[in-house]
């Protein structure tokens, strides 16, 4: 088992970014809903980054596809 995230190739850095993402937005919305007043802050926060997690899983997905057809 590799435990380093550079020594993981790209399905195994998709497949742990995918969990650990996930996993860190649950604690995110959760923390922003429960301590954090503003309520613009509870929304906006949580959505923005949640959006940049989504692209960063397709930039993630497509460089797989594109490994799995150049072999």
């Amino acid at each position: 088992m590799k435990f380093f995230f550079w020594k993981l190739d790209n399905k195994e850095k998709f497949i742990r970014a995918f969990w650990t993402g996930l996993l860190a937005l649950i604690v995110l919305y959760v923390v922003c809903w429960y301590l954090v007043d503003d309520l613009i802050i509870k929304i906006v926060l949580p959505m923005a980054l949640s959006i940049i997690y989504l692209v960063d899983l397709v930039f993630r997905f497509k460089k797989i596809k594109r490994m799995k057809v150049g072999l």
